[in-house]
């Protein structure tokens, strides 16, 4: 009775496998009908059907007056179709074709030229958004400096030297000027290279990825070709993607 107690609040909680080896010990310890009938309960909600018909099939033998016969016998019925449902989607799986594995094959190949291309995308729109910024930072900062100097040697030559600067003081306008001009050069030149750079990996990232597993492909080139015109400097690309 102890072990019986025990199964039935481990049944009533839930806990299948801990209600089904109570109801087994049980059973082992007095042969009762009943303990067959609630092991079968417990087989059933465990998913194991095979187990729980013959359980079943147990208690109607040692019990064949019993109340709930009929009962027990159409849960049977239902149980023993969930067992043909089973077993007929198992064979089916078996049966099946391989089709989908060599499709997966496939699939593998395209997710592996994603992944790999997939660094370089990102390495590029960041190596060319950081060169877009030093640029344009560089271009704006440097630039604003360079013409607040300039400003400064006008109002000295052309402006009645409001702020009294001797001509040292115009000099080192003047150097500071050219100074922060050619700061501005630089790093509009660094930034446009970092750009430049960051578009060729994110082109070649992108057609690596679009390009169908197993495609012959070009080999892309590039090339930063420096280009020089009266007042400018600067780098342009050229090559095949």
């Amino acid at each position: 009775m102890k072990a019986y107690q025990e199964g039935t609040d481990a049944f009533n909680a839930e806990r299948w496998e801990d209600a089904l080896a109570a109801f087994k010990e049980a059973s082992s310890l007095y042969a009762s009908p009943d303990f067959q009938y609630n092991i079968a309960r417990c087989y059933e909600e465990l998913g194991k059907h095979e187990e729980a018909v013959r359980a079943f099939e147990t208690y109607l033998k040692a019990k064949p007056n019993a109340d709930d016969r009929g009962a027990v016998e159409n849960r049977i019925k239902l149980l023993e179709k969930l067992i043909a449902e089973e077993n007929k989607r198992k064979q089916d799986e078996a049966n099946r074709e391989p089709t989908v594995i060599v499709q997966q094959v496939g699939e593998d190949k395209s997710e592996k030229r994603r992944k790999a291309a997939k660094p370089l995308i990102i390495a590029g729109a960041a190596i060319a958004g950081v060169g877009g910024l030093v640029a344009l930072g560089g271009g704006v900062g440097f630039g604003a400096a360079a013409k607040s100097r300039s400003d400064d040697i006008d109002d000295i030559q052309n402006g009645g030297n409001p702020e009294n600067l001797s001509f040292a003081d115009a000099q080192t306008l003047s150097d500071e000027g050219r100074r922060f001009e050619t700061l501005q050069l630089a790093t509009v030149g660094a930034g446009a290279g970092l750009a430049v750079v960051g578009v060729v990996l994110l082109v070649v990232g992108v057609k690596f990825r679009k390009t169908p597993a197993g495609a012959k492909e070009a080999p892309a080139s590039a090339r930063l070709v420096p280009r020089f015109s009266p007042g400018h400097a600067g780098l342009g690309l050229v090559g095949r993607f």
